[in-house]
Parts: structure tokens; C-alpha cells; sequence
């Protein structure tokens, strides 16, 4: 294991298993809302490999307090120097990192998302937590979808 995968494994563990912190991936696309659009696809490029996923592009204030969400789509047709502020969505769906795997399958279900931002009690992105990787969690063994052998 390299040493920053090391260092994000150490610390999720410092949270409960069966929290959203415990199941959140510290792997997402954040991004500053001083940028312009263009500014913010040159970014996404630089930090794609990093992410698991990019369903969503997190946007931070410069204390990196969650301040907005966009989607791919709103960031590639905003013309190239409008900025993120502009158009991002303000009103984020979030989850404390204390929340319970229920809780998090919750409000993915009510919102219809694909992924939940975790905040810290200052409102900062800790990480997201994927519906996947709620579902996992909260289904009954029998539900889950079962690997076969040799796939």
C-alpha cells in the first residue's frame, strides 16, 4: 500500500464502522468557487485519477466549506469564464459524520442521489459516501448482489 492510501485508510478508521464516516471514501472531486468553468475543467483533469468516482464536483470557499454542488453536465455547457458561483447548486445535501448507514440510504433515496457529501461540524467535506457503497451496508446478506466465483 502506498503511503497515501495508507494514511487515507488510518484515517477512516478513526471513525465507526457504521457510520457515514466509516463508509465515506476520501476520494472526490472538490474545487475552489473562484473558478471559471474553464478554470474548473482544467482542474477536474488534474485531479480525476485521484477520484472514485466524479457523479458530482463538490465547490469549497477558501476555508474548504462545502458551498455548492454541480454535475458535469451544468460545468461543460456554462460558458468558459462564468464562474462556479454562478451556477453551482447552493443548497447541498449533506450528512454529519456520525450518521448511520440508514440515515445516509435515506436521504440518497428521498434525493434520488448517487453519492452524499460527509461534513465535519464546520461544514467541510470529509468524503462521500457512494450509494453502492450504503447499499452494502444496509441490505440483508440475502439482497446483496453475490460475486460469482471466477468474475
Amino acid at each position: 500500500m502506498q503511503a497515501e492510501e495508507a494514511g487515507n485508510v488510518q484515517e477512516l478508521l478513526a471513525y465507526e464502522e457504521d457510520t457515514a464516516g466509516g463508509l465515506m471514501t476520501p476520494e472526490y472531486v472538490a474545487i475552489p468557487q473562484r473558478l471559471t468553468a474553464a478554470q474548473a475543467i482544467e482542474r477536474i483533469r488534474e485531479l480525476e485519477p485521484e477520484a472514485e468516482s466524479i457523479y458530482y464536483i463538490f465547490v469549497i470557499d477558501g476555508q474548504e466549506r462545502l458551498r455548492g454542488v454541480l454535475s458535469l453536465r451544468d460545468l461543460i455547457i456554462a460558458s468558459p469564464e462564468t464562474l462556479v458561483s454562478q451556477f453551482m447548486i447552493r443548497k447541498v445535501i449533506s450528512v454529519p459524520l456520525n450518521a448511520s448507514p440508514d440515515e445516509v440510504a435515506s436521504l440518497l433515496a428521498k434525493y434520488n442521489l448517487l453519492a452524499v457529501p460527509v461534513v465535519d461540524g464546520q461544514d467541510r467535506i470529509q468524503g462521500i459516501v457512494t450509494v453502492d457503497d450504503v447499499l452494502a451496508e444496509v441490505l440483508p446478506p440475502h439482497l446483496r448482489r453475490r460475486v460469482r466465483p471466477g468474475a
